[in-house]
């Protein structure tokens, strides 16, 4: 039976996670700090990865770190790589300037096994064969390191989020601290605006709506409390993992004793 192309982005970033979740050490999170797929391993090294059906200048674009980023001290990840479908002639040019610039490029390849054929980017063999300090023939560079002064910030969770999507719905670290909110307020009815300021976000856009938008909250029964309207957004649903972890966390620190001060 023909193996069929891959004819999505999202396609080619789930042959991607999934090879790459199988190697020792590494997890791979979709659409986090910016990336398409962000992998880190657990002593701490990064992957940025963006993913495109073919090379192109908006993918150079999009994985490449902004001007001034440097500068700037900026989080970025240790390594930047692009995965693609397919390499043609027209962009064999791109692919030669971005191993250039530090940005390795993994193209799908199809492959013959036992059980059939399936599509892969031999990760281990490409990317971390070099590291072995062993003879190779062929292309055996290693990875560049960016040597970003922090390094990207890292879900909480791994999130079941599709990578390579349109428009994609990506779990930053203001939308986590809008859930530990959402998960007070309804564990005691309401929120004020000094609890919201307590987990590093601002109070203004759950109070105050921008123009003729109705708000996300609404005046409680007593000074200075707000509650949940049918405007808030459904954070939770977007990313229920996470919200069920806020919620674990405000029972938790709602549960412990009071500890007082000598």
């Amino acid at each position: 039976m023909e193996l069929e192309a891959i004819t999505t982005e999202t396609q080619l970033c789930t042959v991607f996670m999934l090879e790459f979740n199988s190697l020792p050490g590494w997890t791979c999170h979709p659409e986090a700090a910016g990336f398409d797929v962000l992998v880190v391993h657990e002593d701490g090294r990064q992957i940025g990865v963006e993913a495109k059906l073919a090379l192109n200048a908006k993918v150079a674009d999009q994985i490449l770190p902004s001007l001034g980023d440097e500068f700037y001290g900026r989080p970025g990840p240790d390594h930047r790589l692009v995965i693609v479908s397919r390499v043609t002639e027209a962009s064999a040019g791109i692919m030669k300037m971005l191993e250039h610039l530090g940005v390795r490029v993994l193209v799908a390849t199809k492959y013959s096994r036992v059980k059939g054929c399936s599509h892969g980017f031999s990760i281990q063999s490409e990317l971390f064969w070099p590291e072995k300090e062993i003879p190779r023939w062929g292309h055996s560079n290693r990875m560049f390191d960016w040597w970003p002064t922090e390094r990207c910030r890292v879900p909480s969770v791994v999130t079941t989020l599709p990578a390579g999507v349109p428009s994609p719905v990506r779990l930053t670290l203001w939308k986590e601290s809008a859930l530990r909110v959402i998960a007070q307020m309804r564990q005691q009815g309401f929120i004020t605006a000094k609890q919201i300021a307590s987990y590093g976000i601002g109070v203004t856009a759950w109070t105050q709506a921008p123009g003729s938008k109705p708000g996300w909250l609404a005046r409680g029964t007593s000074r200075g409390q707000w509650i949940e309207t049918e405007h808030m957004p459904a954070f939770d649903k977007q990313h229920p993992d996470v919200y069920a972890l806020a919620v674990e966390e405000v029972a938790a620190k709602a549960t412990a004793p009071l500890e007082l001060c000598p």
